[in-house]
């Protein structure tokens, strides 16, 4: 995908204007900005695409198919919008949720020795195998997560946990 290509019409401000205006829309929200941008398809897919592929928990944003100019306000835009680009994954992973229920797990941790750009580190990574079945057929989904994503995960599985757990206890009274 050449993102650079497109993105690069776009000022500075309307990148950032398309960017809020896309999460609003998605939660159906009054739009943060004073007037709505009409935007070509394929930057607005592009836009899309680059907020699914951005996980805002990682240490380093990676940026690289983004005009330089837009690099840096991407960052920014992110660490501003953290919460609503995490919630935007949870609904995006959560429409295949609804089709699929899941039937088994499995789990391995291994060690990363390099990073992206090659330094030499020590990340224990967990491997997570999920697979999800309907009536009709059935899909592996793979998740790699770090201890701060593995640790996040497992706090939402205990709310999730307690809010049964209170849900029950009302239904028993």
């Amino acid at each position: 995908m050449d993102t650079t290509k497109n993105l690069s019409s776009l000022s500075e401000n309307n990148f950032i204007q398309l960017l809020r205006q896309i999460l609003d829309e998605y939660f159906h929200r009054l739009s943060s900005t004073k007037q709505t941008i009409k935007i070509d398809p394929q930057i607005r897919i592009q836009l899309e695409q680059l907020l699914r592929s951005t996980n805002p928990s990682a240490n380093k944003i990676i940026t690289n198919d983004l005009p330089e100019n837009l690099q840096k306000l991407y960052i920014n835009f992110v660490n501003d919008y953290r919460h609503d680009i995490e919630r935007y994954h949870i609904y995006q992973a959560s429409q295949y949720m609804d089709e699929y229920r899941l039937k088994n797990f499995d789990w391995s941790i291994r060690m990363a020795l390099h990073d992206e750009h090659l330094f030499k580190c020590r990340l224990p990574l967990v491997n997570l195998q999920l697979e999800l079945t309907n009536e009709k057929n059935s899909k592996d989904i793979l998740l790699e997560l770090d201890e701060q994503e593995l640790n996040k995960l497992i706090d939402e599985m205990m709310k999730i946990e307690q809010a049964m757990n209170n849900n029950n206890l009302l239904l028993s009274q």
